[in-house]
């Protein structure tokens, strides 16, 4: 009897054996992380706060072309405000937030495209410090990405809190007395009479000649 010859394709067809087509790896996707700094300073001054975002990694920033890549709020905290909108080169990246849910002095800023794992986009904010308030926060806050179906890998580092580190102003050291009034009080002292004090006086006149 001989055996016909079997394709080892439709052989393993026939058991049932043909391998599943491979699934393609997800793509690596962008942890996107808020990043804050304190306001540090006197009430009354107005100081510059870097405030935005970084990308951690492993993927690039997700959106859509011509959109940016995400956006981000800022909240100034209680006894502060924003003063100026920052400004990078000719864009102008934020606008101030509205609606019923907006805090008050709140700003949405966009992040720019080509946002690439470990990169920084952040922003040079402008806040003055109107009163000092115990325990004072504003927040930096990620938002849900324009066009980006994969939920950010790690949720827990998308808002980084703003505080505020009051410093108060250091008195004024007290002026020095004048030389020629030192001199008056070390020679009506030190003198046992007032023609001695006065010889004294003359003689240091003359020196000073």
């Amino acid at each position: 009897m001989r055996w016909a010859a079997v394709p080892a394709a439709a052989l393993a067809a026939g058991l049932g054996l043909c391998a599943a087509p491979a699934q393609a790896e997800p793509a690596p996707r962008a942890d996107y992380q808020a990043v804050a700094h304190p306001v540090v300073g006197r009430v009354g001054d107005t100081v510059e706060v870097e405030l935005g975002v970084r990308n951690g990694g492993p993927g690039p920033a997700g959106g859509r072309p011509g959109h940016g890549a995400g956006t981000y709020e800022v909240t100034p905290p209680p006894g502060t405000a924003i003063v100026a909108t920052p400004h990078s080169g000719a864009r102008q990246p934020c606008v101030a937030a509205v609606g019923p849910d907006a805090a008050p002095g709140s700003y949405i800023c966009s992040i720019a495209e080509n946002f690439s794992a470990g990169e920084r986009d952040t922003l040079s904010f402008r806040v003055r410090i109107d009163e000092k308030v115990d325990g004072a926060e504003g927040l930096v806050r990620v938002l849900d990405r324009d066009g980006e179906e994969s939920p950010d890998p790690d949720p827990a580092n998308d808002t980084a809190p703003i505080r505020v580190e009051v410093v108060d102003r250091t008195p004024e050291p007290p002026r020095p007395a004048s030389p020629a009034t030192n001199s008056t009080l070390l020679l009506a002292t030190t003198s046992g009479t007032a023609v001695s004090a006065g010889a004294i006086a003359f003689g240091v006149s003359r020196r000073k000649r």
